[in-house]
C-alpha cells in the first residue's frame, strides 16, 4: 500500500484534494454515512500533523499531532475543536482516548474525554499507565464526537489509523467516517452500504468544476442525481439520461452536500462542496 510522508502535514482534506482522497458516502435505514479513504495513507513524521475536517466546512474538528522535542520521548497526542470529544475517559485530569475495534459503537452512551481538551494515544511510549494506544498499533480505530459549527448539531465518527510511538515513531491515518444524521450514532469502521455489488459504477467518476457544475461520467446511462444537505434535507433532484451529464450547483447556497446517484438500478452517494 502506498503511502506519503511529510514533516509537516497541517492540511485540511480539502488541500489534500491532490492526493485523490476518496470522498463517498452511503445512506441506509438509520442514517447516513460519510466515508473518506485517504489514498495513499497519509504518514504522520515526527513534528507532523494533521488537521481533519470531517464535512469539509473549513473547520478542523480534530487535529492528530506527532510532536518533536518533548523531554520524556515522543507522543501521540489528538486535539479536539469546541464542542469536540474522543471516546475515552478520564484519570488525574490527563485524557485517554480509548483504543476501539472494529464494530465498536460509538454514539451518546459512549464514555467520552472533556471536551475540548487534548486527548493522549500514547505518551512517552505509555509511560503513562492509563494510555490506551500502546505498542506498535494496526487498524486502531478513534472514537470522536464533534460539533459541526456549521450547522450547530452535534456528529459522531471514527478515524482508523497506526501507531508506533518508541519505535519507527509514525502515525499512519488511512481513513474516517461519520455519521451526517445528527445525534446518530456509527459503529467504528463502518462504511455505509460501498462495496456491496456496485458493479454499475465502475468506471464512475464526478468532479466539481471551477464554475460549480458537478460533472458526471459512467460507462453505463446516468439515471438520477439526488443533492441532500448536512441535516438530510432533500435539496434537488435531477432525472438523468447520458453517460457524460452536468448539473449546475449555483443556484445552491457554499457549503457540503451529499450528492446520490442511479446507475441500473444501484445507487452511490459521495460528498461534493460547493464553493
Amino acid at each position: 500500500m502506498k503511502k506519503i510522508t511529510s514533516k509537516k502535514l497541517t492540511q485540511r482534506l480539502a488541500q489534500y484534494g491532490a492526493m485523490s482522497a476518496a470522498v463517498m458516502a452511503a445512506a441506509d435505514a438509520n442514517g447516513q454515512v460519510v466515508y473518506t479513504d485517504l489514498e495513499p495513507d497519509l504518514v504522520i513524521d515526527v513534528a507532523g500533523q494533521f488537521d481533519l475536517d470531517f464535512t469539509n466546512d473549513t473547520f478542523v474538528n480534530i487535529t492528530i499531532a506527532n510532536p518533536d522535542g518533548l523531554a520524556g520521548g515522543n507522543a501521540a497526542i489528538v486535539f479536539t475543536s469546541s464542542g469536540g470529544a474522543l471516546a475515552g475517559f478520564t484519570s488525574a485530569g490527563y485524557q485517554y482516548p480509548f483504543l476501539m475495534a472494529a464494530d465498536d459503537a460509538i454514539d451518546a452512551a459512549t464514555g467520552y474525554t472533556a471536551t475540548g481538551a487534548r486527548g493522549d494515544l500514547n505518551y512517552y511510549g505509555c509511560a503513562y499507565s492509563n494510555s490506551q494506544w500502546c505498542g506498535d498499533v494496526t487498524d486502531g480505530y478513534l472514537g470522536v464526537k464533534f460539533l459541526n459549527l456549521s450547522t450547530g448539531t452535534t456528529h459522531y465518527g471514527w478515524v482508523r489509523m497506526d501507531t508506533d510511538v518508541g519505535g519507527d515513531n509514525l502515525m499512519v491515518v488511512k481513513d474516517y467516517a461519520f455519521e451526517a444524521t445528527p445525534d446518530t450514532g456509527i459503529a467504528a469502521g463502518d462504511q455505509g452500504s460501498l462495496g456491496l455489488n456496485d458493479t454499475a459504477f465502475d468506471g464512475f467518476k464526478y468532479l466539481v468544476d471551477s464554475a460549480n457544475n458537478l460533472s458526471l461520467r459512467a460507462a453505463s446511462a446516468l439515471e438520477q442525481v439526488v443533492l441532500h444537505n448536512v441535516l438530510g434535507q432533500e435539496i434537488m433532484s435531477r432525472q438523468l439520461s447520458g453517460t457524460n451529464e452536468s448539473i449546475s450547483l449555483a443556484s445552491l447556497e457554499t457549503g457540503v452536500y451529499i450528492a446520490t446517484v442511479n446507475i441500473e438500478g444501484q445507487t452511490k452517494s459521495f460528498q461534493i462542496v460547493k464553493r
